[in-house]
């Protein structure tokens, strides 16, 4: 295979411990009906034999470059180790998961979305599930003014029901996420400080105050192991997680205006969130919204200063607009949320 000097997307795959994922994605990477891409497939420090394998596998072909890491570098970081990393003239960078299958001409599909519309900032596809091929995982995701995430289509029959269209969404997922290079020197990279989920909410908020679009490519489909490399994560990591990311990302991303407006209500919420788990006598779950609330106020310099580059850098877009973009809060969804996980 002839070396593409100036390739139209840079792929980055990150993997942590994924050999049995590996042939299935990198065989429909390379099955694809275009030529014209770089995959950067990122290791993240694995003891399965994972790099071994693609060399064995996928080394001759010159389009794959295989970096790896000395040590784990979690997914958000690693990420944006193969986003440096990416070739200066690929007009496109592709996030995409280990896990995940695409058909042939997937990739000249959403090239062809963003090119026929500059205003497209970033892009994802309709996700269908690996193992349920008739099954959406979703087409992208919307949040209320409080920070709640709820997938689009999520765990629907694909009935065709969200049509060949181009939807507006609030944010992509980083399981296969397309992104205009040129906006990355101007809203910067995946915040590593999120560890655990929002990292995509985040970057998504900064493409649309940039004054561009985030969108799903409905016409367009792949799929996706569910849950294939993450590993199992506790419920009261994810309640910490999510907290302290919610609260970070609503200061990070609102002016101080409308951060006047609804931090009140979101740290109603959460105090709502700690009567609820203390009248359950929940303590972990207790103590986990405590500890990202401090979690926040611990690193309120860091967050503060990322809110001044957005600010300063980034914003072009009202809150108004950005807000009237949300899902409306929805009480008694936010009820179930707090019940599941007591």
């Amino acid at each position: 295979m002839t070396k593409v000097e100036h390739p139209v997307v840079s792929i980055v795959i990150l993997n942590y411990n994924g050999k049995p994922f590996l042939d299935r994605c990198l065989t429909s990477l390379f099955n694809q009906t275009i030529s014209a891409f770089e995959i950067l497939f990122i290791d993240n420090a694995s003891t399965d034999g994972s790099v071994d394998y693609t060399k064995e596998r996928f080394g001759n072909d010159s389009r794959l470059k295989i970096i790896a890491n000395s040590i784990n570098y979690g997914p958000i970081e690693g990420n944006n180790i193969g986003m440096r990393l990416a070739n200066n003239y690929s007009q496109y960078i592709l996030l995409l998961n280990n896990d995940t299958e695409l058909p042939p001409g997937w990739l000249s599909c959403m090239i062809g979305a963003l090119e026929l519309d500059p205003n497209i900032g970033a892009a994802c596809s309709k996700q269908l599930m690996m193992d349920d091929r008739g099954r959406l995982q979703g087409l992208g995701s919307f949040i209320d003014p409080c920070g709640f995430n709820y997938q689009l289509g999520e765990n629907e029959i694909d009935k065709g029901q969200y049509g060949s269209s181009t939807l507006e969404i609030f944010a992509g997922g980083t399981t296969a996420l397309f992104i205009r290079t040129q906006l990355l020197k101007k809203i910067g990279s995946l915040d590593s400080k999120y560890v655990h989920g929002f990292d995509d909410v985040d970057f998504c908020w900064r493409i649309k105050l940039s004054g561009y679009k985030v969108v799903c490519v409905s016409k367009c489909s792949m799929y996706h192991k569910v849950a294939g490399t993450t590993r199992k994560v506790n419920l009261k990591n994810v309640l910490f997680h999510r907290e302290k990311n919610r609260i970070m990302t609503a200061v990070k991303n609102y002016s101080l205006s409308y951060q006047i407006r609804i931090m009140p209500i979101i740290f109603t919420f959460d105090f709502l969130q700690i009567i609820w788990f203390a009248s359950k006598r929940n303590s972990q779950m207790f103590r986990a919204i405590v500890k990202a609330i401090v979690w926040d106020m611990k690193n309120a310099k860091y967050i503060w200063y990322r809110h001044l580059q957005i600010k300063y850098f980034v914003r072009k877009v009202p809150d108004e607009k950005i807000v009237r973009e949300m899902r409306k809060i929805n009480l008694l969804e936010l009820r179930h949320r707090i019940g599941t996980l007591s």
